[in-house]
């Protein structure tokens, strides 16, 4: 091949490339809205906009349920919130409850956010991270929670807390992923866990994963939602925090974007048993959060009460479009 054809073929390639790129989500952005009955069928917090395709979307959340939906914006009637205004907006929903929840235990230093979500009856909310990771996924670990609990739950409900870097490195994983949920096998709530899970362990706690200096917040949030709905995911209201490690100014960063920061009850590949809790509400049970596994991180002793229902109710309203996902992953 001459050099000029070699040219012509680069330039070919590039261009391809940049083609495919405008395809893709962008103007990404934090935009709060409300739109109200009957002008949606349900009553929507819109929490984010962006273009994809050059049309206009946007990214909600269902108060009552907290199922998250994507809505072509063009002809929904929005009317535009303060943080503030979305903040008493959804005072006395399950959403507005557990956003407040989560900010109890702002202060600890590993480990905040809810780790209860209270529903009559008993049960355990599993969870697992897909973090930046060489290692492939283990698929095990998910073809036996579908031989082990898909007689008495199907699909099996799981919560996957996924980073940006992980959906780069692992595309056949996470298509082997999607293709579960696809079959009906699973029902996946994707839980943000941040893009690039940063972690030195030269570094104490109080400076490293998302509190390493140099690192911005607002950029691992969105760019891992971003990344989830360019690779067809729907992104939910839960947030991971990386090694489950947090201050209160970080915990309230991750609020301000309309999210809920998740913890973990009990980390099952340590052997932990999810602890017992009592409403202090007075519904008859409790769901708990364990983790099937996770990364570098230690427990803060005890149990931490969540006092409302906080997990998106089973329903999927856009089968075959966009789909709610509850889930975390192994490394």
């Amino acid at each position: 091949m001459s050099w000029g054809a070699l040219a012509l073929t680069i330039l070919a390639l590039a261009a391809r490339g940049a083609a495919q790129d405008a395809q893709g989500v962008s103007d990404y952005r934090v935009f709060f809205a409300v739109c109200r009955a009957p002008r949606c069928r349900t009553p929507l917090v819109v929490l984010r906009t962006f273009t994809l395709r050059e049309e206009r979307f946007v990214l909600g959340v269902e108060p009552e349920s907290l199922v998250t939906r994507v809505l072509r914006a063009e002809g929904l009637e929005l009317d535009r919130l303060s943080w503030e205004e979305m903040r008493e907006e959804t005072r006395d929903t399950p959403y507005g409850n557990a956003m407040t929840d989560s900010e109890q235990s702002a202060s600890a230093e590993q480990d905040a956010g809810i780790v209860h979500a209270q529903a009559p009856g008993h049960g355990v909310v599993l969870t697992i991270d897909l973090c930046p990771s060489a290692r492939p996924l283990d698929r095990r670990l998910f073809t036996r929670l579908i031989l082990d609990l898909a007689p008495a739950e199907k699909p099996v409900p799981v919560g996957i807390a996924i980073t940006g870097r992980w959906m780069i490195d692992h595309p056949q994983d996470l298509a082997w992923l999607r293709q579960r949920e696809r079959e009906g096998e699973i029902a996946v709530t994707w839980i943000n866990h941040s893009f690039n899970h940063r972690y030195d362990k030269r570094l104490p706690l109080s400076r490293n994963f998302l509190l390493e200096p140099g690192t911005d917040p607002d950029l691992e949030v969105l760019a891992t939602e971003k990344a989830m709905i360019d690779q067809g995911l729907l992104p939910s209201v839960f947030f991971r925090f990386p090694g489950l490690v947090s201050d209160p100014q970080l915990v309230d960063r991750v609020v301000r974007h309309g999210l809920i920061p998740v913890g973990s009850d009990a980390w099952l590949a340590k052997n932990q048993v999810p602890c017992p809790e009592t409403n202090p509400r007075g519904s008859t049970g409790s769901w708990r959060s364990s983790r099937a596994s996770g990364q570098r991180s230690a427990r803060r002793p005890g149990c931490s009460p969540i006092s409302r229902e906080a997990w998106p109710r089973r329903r999927d309203p856009m089968r075959g479009r966009w789909r709610e996902s509850r889930a975390r992953r192994p490394v």
